[in-house]
Formats: C-alpha cells, sequence, structure tokens
C-alpha cells in the first residue's frame, strides 16, 4: 500500500510560539516574561528546553517532553491552517541545532 509522506519544519521562532500558544490554550501556566531562546536536545529522547525572561531579568527554563511538544506544534498548524491528515502518525525529529520536523505518515488507499 502507498504511503504519503509530509515534513513540516519548525524553526526556533515557530516552537517558541507554539508552545507558549499550546499553555495558553491549556490554561496550562509559563513562568512570566518574554520566551527569547529555546534548546533542541536529541538525547536520549527529542526535547526542547524553552528560556524565558522576566521583566526584572530573571532566566527561567522548562524543558517540554515530546507528547507537549508534538501537541503545541499540532495545535500551531491547526491556527494556521496548515492541512495535518488526524488519521496520519505524526513524529518528531531534530533538524539541525534549533529545529524540529513534524513528520506525517499517510497511507493511502
Amino acid at each position: 500500500m502507498p504511503r504519503e509522506l509530509r515534513q513540516i519544519m519548525f524553526r526556533a521562532p515557530e516552537i517558541m510560539t507554539a508552545i507558549t500558544e499550546y499553555h495558553r490554550r491549556r490554561a496550562m501556566a509559563l513562568p512570566l516574561g518574554t520566551a527569547i531562546g529555546c534548546k533542541v536536545t536529541d538525547d536520549p529522547a527529542l526535547s526542547v528546553t524553552l528560556s524565558i525572561e522576566a521583566d526584572g531579568g530573571a532566566l527561567s527554563k522548562i524543558t517540554v517532553d515530546p507528547e507537549v511538544l508534538a501537541a503545541s506544534l499540532i495545535l500551531y498548524c491547526i491556527n494556521r491552517k496548515i492541512p495535518l491528515p488526524a488519521e496520519a502518525d505524526k513524529r518528531l525529529q531534530k533538524v539541525g541545532d534549533d529545529g524540529v520536523a513534524l513528520i506525517v505518515i499517510k497511507r493511502l488507499r
């Protein structure tokens, strides 16, 4: 059976926006301040550490696990009308130093 493979690539600014929008939508608290950077790691599992700077200059860091990151990126796509088939398999992959690819694999009939 043939399959369709899509990759949607996200850079640091989109990842930071996706995470903050997801937390806001789910009413999950983030430290107060502005997201100023993120670091993508894939050892042992893919995760993102988000750096947030408070108004006074204090720096907070939170680590986002793969499930929340995937949900954040999917919500980002939905909000921007980027089509994602609901029945497709979705995976994350690190791309470069600060990027993440959402890999979508759909079986064709």
